[in-house]
């Protein structure tokens, strides 16, 4: 956690306890600290204050935003039959799971391809959209490979798309992978909603966020109290929001500096994984601006992936073959299979993800573990 978050949340553990939603004098300081969070968030995505709605994390957050939008049509006369949503097959599984659940429901769920790079086809959505399409939700940041996604660009094409049709077509980005890196202001992503996680950018876990623009209706998927208008009953984990409010105005301010910085360890990275190991492959877009400043992911075509991670662990090094929401239970990277269609590469994926506080050295360091790790494995052929 940033130290300007765990220094903001101090008070509210045991001092300022008291419930957001009482009126008794605690209560009322509860309550005043929830909303002066509620403006500083706003105030970073560019939403207004009424348009922030604190969640348990990204993955409530994309819930409420997908659902939410699909029963408020309902509610408004649209049955599920006559409602279409957009996805890609390279999404968090909270989107992909609460599509599959909408699908259930009688949504049609139309999977848009993607290219090699991770990147939307927009030629393809282009030709896919029609008059029942009411949602389009896609990542910023993929959670994997570390593709940026021109969310602007699907707003235009979809603006392009309503005047056509006379419809209206929400555009829901899930940007928990971005705010240490990128701006996410939803007026600047054209996005209508935008799903944030406390735990990725220097906030606590077990707190998020799903900003919606004044103009969209959202219908809670939740029994309970008015909390949150209603959207996310339960009382409200002051602290917790407090530090991620905290945290999201550190991010946003530093954000530039902090990319332009570990861009320079990336491309080093990159720069020695394709010197010392020939035979891995990159996944993802080369590094620049269509690549996220901290993330790296590479296949070994006939590496066990799943033991070279346990094996780098041993030596003080955390990497992964997947995103840590569908990284148990093996497998192959169904991001990196949907992107290029080889199994191979799909199964022996690595990432690497670094930090302000990663160095040159340490990434000498996990070269040579992971190259001395391919020197010992049997019958690996290293000039393939």
């Amino acid at each position: 956690m940033s130290e300007v978050a765990v220094t903001a949340m101090g008070p509210y553990w045991r001092v300022d306890f008291g419930n957001a939603s009482a009126i008794h004098t605690e209560g009322v300081r509860a309550k005043r600290a929830l909303e002066t969070a509620r403006t500083e968030v706003a105030r970073s995505l560019g939403v207004q204050s009424s348009g922030v709605i604190f969640t348990s994390g990204g993955t409530e957050s994309n819930n409420l935003a997908l659902q939410g939008v699909c029963r408020s049509l309902v509610l408004a006369g649209q049955p599920y039959g006559d409602q279409q949503l957009f996805t890609t097959a390279i999404e968090h599984p909270a989107t992909l799971r609460t599509s599959a659940l909408l699908r259930e429901q009688g949504v049609g769920v139309v999977t848009v391809p993607v290219t090699i790079l991770g990147q939307v086809n927009l030629t393809a959505l282009r030709a896919l959209l029609t008059k029942q399409t009411v949602l389009v939700s896609v990542s910023y940041v993929n959670s994997e490979v570390g593709a940026i996604t021109d969310t602007y660009a699907i707003r235009r094409l979809l603006d392009q798309v309503q005047k056509k049709f006379g419809t209206n077509i929400y555009l829901h980005v899930d940007a928990a992978q971005a705010p240490l890196w990128l701006p996410c202001d939803l007026p600047r992503l054209g996005a209508d909603l935008l799903s944030l996680d406390g735990g990725k950018f220097g906030g606590p876990k077990g707190v998020g966020v799903l900003a919606v623009r004044k103009h969209v209706a959202l219908a809670g998927i939740f029994g309970g109290g008015g909390q949150e208008q209603g959207l996310r009953p339960g009382t409200e984990p002051l602290s917790l929001i407090v530090g991620l409010a905290a945290a999201l105005n550190e991010a946003q301010t530093l954000h530039q500096a902090r990319a332009i910085a570990v861009a320079q360890i990336r491309d080093y990275f990159f720069t020695e994984l394709a010197r010392e190991l020939p035979t891995a492959v990159f996944n993802g877009p080369p590094s620049g601006s269509a690549r996220v400043a901290n993330n790296v992911h590479i296949s070994i075509p006939g590496l066990d992936s799943e033991y070279a991670v346990i094996v780098l662990d041993a030596h003080g090094i955390a990497a992964s073959t997947k995103s840590a929401c569908s990284s148990r239970g093996g497998g192959e990277s169904a991001v990196v299979l949907a992107m290029t269609g080889d199994s191979a590469r799909a199964a022996s994926t690595l990432r690497f993800t670094l930090g302000s506080e990663t160095t040159l050295a340490d990434v000498d360091w996990v070269v040579a573990k992971l190259k001395e790790h391919l020197q010992l494995v049997p019958n690996f052929d290293k000039s393939r």
